[in-house]
């Protein structure tokens, strides 16, 4: 793992009892884009001057794309990863008209994308569409990592913002350590998932950068961001520096973590980290408690610069998740009584107050996923002025803090 003997022999321990209580809740009744050009901001506080015209919460100028493939690792043979993919796609010319009327009418031509749920049960997408042609030039990568007992669709309202804004998102499921193999007791041993997920995500970024496979002509290899929600935002944390048996991959410039179960992560192993970081959490998590995880994280990360951290008043742990879709999509269905007991009792604590309403929750992590990313790996210095305490205004149930 890289730190010191003592502590490589007390996380995997500590690991399982975190990761069992994420289980266990949900079972309880840098430079600018080789493609087209970017659609502009609106600076945050009325700043003057000559800036982009979209913010990061609203619809970037491309479609959303989405399709499904499978990569292999071969280093691990017969460890198929499902991977859903949104991507930049181009219905119109590039510029703020790229999502007007005309596109809109163009985008009813491709099938609505489906995001599954259960067996025979999937979300319909509000805004991401299959076979769209991929916009031309190459993007920025992003690797979402879902949380335990999650999916691959778990934050597609944040792949489809991604993607309209530039970027080409994969989100692989993690073997064993799907809802559907929680919930029919086939899930892997927690503490080998935490070395399985980041190798996971290793094999992703190899399936699109090495020039002889066909995803590659989409991204750009230099430009590689990891983003993960609760046991997956601990794997894009240490994803640069490594944990227990998986190596840390150099190819990473920037990480997000939504949720993160960091907990278990020593102190020593958060100081390598050196890649900017964007943390966010929710006040009334019970599951990941900021104080304890975000929290924790962003006080220990001195050589991430910069570093940030939002903290979501009224946030539970899956208000960032499609949690309330997937759960009325699977109401008077016939799915499985371990799916559907998870996905309801989720609901019950998360779609309702006192917690946050779920589309400002979803709001916000756009916003700040987006401004960052847009930053940090576009390096479009104007979304700086979305990462400030002025800025922040505009999420009163929010708070925002930087620093590095």
């Amino acid at each position: 793992m890289g730190g010191s003997a003592g502590s490589g022999a007390v996380v995997p321990r500590v690991l399982l009892v975190a990761a069992l209580l994420v289980g266990l809740l949900l079972c309880l009744p840098g430079p600018p884009s080789a493609g087209p050009a970017r659609a502009g901001v609106i600076l945050a506080g009325g700043s003057g001057g000559v800036a982009p015209l979209a913010a990061p919460d609203e619809p970037g100028p491309f479609a959303a794309g989405y399709q499904t493939v499978t990569v292999s690792d071969p280093a691990r043979p017969g460890r198929i990863l499902t991977t859903s993919i949104w991507y930049p796609g181009t219905l119109a010319p590039p510029g703020p008209a790229a999502l007007s009327s005309v596109a809109a009418s163009s985008v009813a031509r491709y099938p609505v994308a489906r995001y599954p749920v259960a067996p025979g049960v999937d979300v319909l997408s509000a805004s991401a569409h299959g076979e769209i042609p991929v916009a031309p030039g190459r993007f920025p990568l992003v690797v979402l990592s879902h949380g335990s007992a999650g999916s691959r669709v778990q934050l597609a309202y944040l792949a489809e913002a991604l993607a309209t804004h530039g970027f080409v998102v994969a989100a692989p499921d993690h073997p064993g350590d799907t809802m559907i193999e929680t919930a029919e007791g086939r899930q892997a041993p927690l503490a080998e998932l935490a070395s399985d997920r980041l190798l996971d995500v290793s094999a992703v970024i190899s399936a699109f950068t090495k020039e002889n496979r066909p995803l590659s002509r989409m991204v750009r290899a230099d430009e590689i961001a990891v983003l993960g929600f609760s046991f997956g935002g601990l794997t894009s944390v240490v994803s640069t520096v490594g944990f227990l048996r998986a190596p840390a991959d150099p190819r990473v410039r920037a990480v997000v973590g939504i949720a993160p179960a960091t907990e278990v992560v020593p102190a020593g192993e958060l100081d390598r980290v050196r890649v900017p970081t964007l943390l966010v959490g929710g006040g009334g998590d019970l599951v990941a408690p900021v104080e304890r995880n975000a929290g924790r994280t962003f006080a220990g990360l001195h050589g991430a610069h910069p570093r940030y951290l939002v903290t979501v008043t009224g946030g539970t742990h899956n208000s960032f998740t499609e949690i309330c879709a997937q759960a009325a999509a699977v109401r008077d269905r016939p799915v499985p009584e371990g799916v559907r007991v998870r996905l309801e009792v989720t609901a019950e604590m998360t779609c309702r107050p006192p917690a946050v309403d779920i589309e400002r929750a979803h709001r916000l992590t756009t916003y700040y996923t987006v401004a960052f990313l847009e930053r940090r790996l576009l390096g479009v210095t104007a979304y700086d002025s979305f990462l400030t305490p002025a800025a922040a205004r505009r999420f009163p149930e929010a708070l925002f803090r930087a620093a590095g």
